[in-house]
């Protein structure tokens, strides 16, 4: 579907609403917008989880993908 097609369909829906239901929908739509801004993490909190990540690999803390897999069935087959 065209772009130009989709708003034109979302105004005309917009406009049947009533006017409370604009307002809530106005109010969802600044609030996921506000969340789309929002950086979760700093490039240094980023830096310091992959170097925590790094630091829990080389210390064995882990499981490989096999591994985990593995265990998920042997759990599952006990259910």
């Amino acid at each position: 579907m065209d772009a130009n097609v989709s708003v034109n369909y979302l105004w005309h829906l917009a406009q049947s609403l009533s006017p409370d239901n604009k307002r809530w929908l106005a109010d969802r739509l600044y609030k996921a917008a506000e969340e789309e801004e929002e950086t979760p993490y700093t490039m240094e909190e980023i830096h310091a989880m992959v170097d925590d990540s790094d630091a829990e690999i080389a210390a064995g803390q882990t499981l490989s993908a096999e591994e985990a897999h593995r265990r998920m069935k042997e759990f599952i087959a006990t259910l």
